[in-house]
């Protein structure tokens, strides 16, 4: 797991460290590197709104395809891909943002986590000398400062009791350093490496803001939310109501609470940035995607799309279709193999005719024809004469 933090942490610990020499404020280095991440993924949440409103105008199609498919989920799967393919929608659009938000937030959290590293550059002999100090002075505080909370640990004890680091760090700036960077790692006077507690034991200003940070991530998460089941069902009055993934929905909201409390008061308050600038940007999209300009624009990328792969080459959707092709026609083969390999002569020549029908019936179906089974029969019945 340390592995992963740092491997997120590392990139994000550089970009804050140039956004804190500029601010001064670590809390206004965490609201500018939110800003900073939003714009450089806007082009992905841009494509992702887009894929979302392209959904959404498939949606009287995907409910024919649907009741004409009821009883038949492999055929409606096979038409749901052709639709996607021939209207450029892809499913599975929606992943990538979700999991560079994990990415962001994982590396959020080693930055917070690790402010000596990442912001001071202090190397790791002076860091491990300094938790030398702290587990003399303050036990109890070593023991909840093992992993990733050394860094924070250190700076609690410093700020409470600076003059034991005096001897081990004499002739050095690390007090000065230190006291000045605590001074500047607050939000409103708190502490952002103090994680924020639901009954803490004194209720001050300072634990009153600590105690306001998760509820704020939440109650953003969950205004989004809101916000976004409005839109859908404004725009798809006929959308079923989805009661597992509305669940999920709001559940969300109570995980960012929940997740909150459980880590320093900085990552959950680049969470609350973070939702609060989600919801200026998809309500922005929003207004931007209109019924009309999304057709414009979907007739705009069919053009542009019938160009590029007028040589033959293959779109995403069709590259996954010729592979699902591909899939159905290994497992049909082998089915066919096993079925028929006890079979007389005579059965195998009614197997292979049964088979020919039911392929002729589903072509058939598929291109809207009628299907003739008598005349079917007496075509049989002269290949056998025959």
């Amino acid at each position: 797991m340390d592995f992963l933090y740092d491997l997120c942490g590392l990139p994000f610990g550089w970009i804050m460290r140039l956004i804190y020499d500029w601010v001064d404020n670590y809390a206004l280095a965490i609201l500018v590197f939110t800003i900073f991440t939003k714009l450089i993924l806007f082009p992905i949440s841009y494509k992702q709104q887009m894929n979302s409103a392209k959904m959404q105008r498939l949606n009287p199609k995907m409910a024919k395809l649907k009741k004409k498919y009821k009883d038949d989920p492999q055929k409606l799967q096979e038409a749901q891909m052709r639709l996607y393919q021939e209207e450029n929608v892809n499913p599975g659009a929606s992943c990538l943002p979700m999991f560079l938000q994990f990415f962001i937030l994982f590396g959020i959290l080693d930055v917070v986590y690790k402010p000596l590293s990442f912001i001071l550059r202090m190397k790791d002999d002076l860091i491990a000398k300094a938790f030398e100090v702290v587990q003399n002075i303050n036990p109890d505080l070593a023991k909840q400062g093992t992993s990733l909370r050394q860094e924070l640990a250190i700076l609690s004890a410093h700020h409470d009791h600076a003059s034991d680091f005096g001897e081990a760090f004499a002739g050095t700036d690390f007090s000065a350093m230190m006291t000045e960077f605590y001074d500047k790692f607050n939000l409103f006077g708190v502490n952002l490496g103090r994680v924020p507690e639901l009954h803490p034991d004194v209720w001050n200003a300072s634990s009153v803001v600590l105690f306001l940070i998760p509820f704020a991530s939440g109650l953003l998460q969950l205004i989004m939310t809101i916000y976004q089941q409005f839109v859908q069902k404004k725009r798809n009055p006929d959308m079923p109501n989805m009661g597992c993934m509305n669940v999920m929905l709001y559940v969300m909201p109570v995980f960012s609470v929940w997740f909150a409390f459980n880590v320093p008061a900085g990552v959950g308050f680049y969470w609350a940035c973070s939702s609060f600038f989600s919801m200026i940007q998809i309500i922005g999209l929003n207004m931007y995607f209109t019924k009309e300009r999304v057709e414009k624009l979907c007739e705009k990328e069919n053009k542009k799309l019938q160009k590029k792969y007028a040589n033959g080459k293959k779109t995403l959707m069709q590259r996954m279709m010729d592979q699902q092709n591909l899939t159905e026609g290994q497992v049909k083969r082998q089915r066919y193999a096993e079925e028929t390999k006890d079979m007389s002569r005579s059965e195998l020549t009614k197997y292979n005719q049964q088979v020919l029908k039911d392929a002729r019936r589903r072509m058939a179906e598929k291109y809207g024809e009628a299907y003739d089974s008598e005349q079917e029969k007496d075509s049989g019945n002269e290949s056998n004469e025959s």
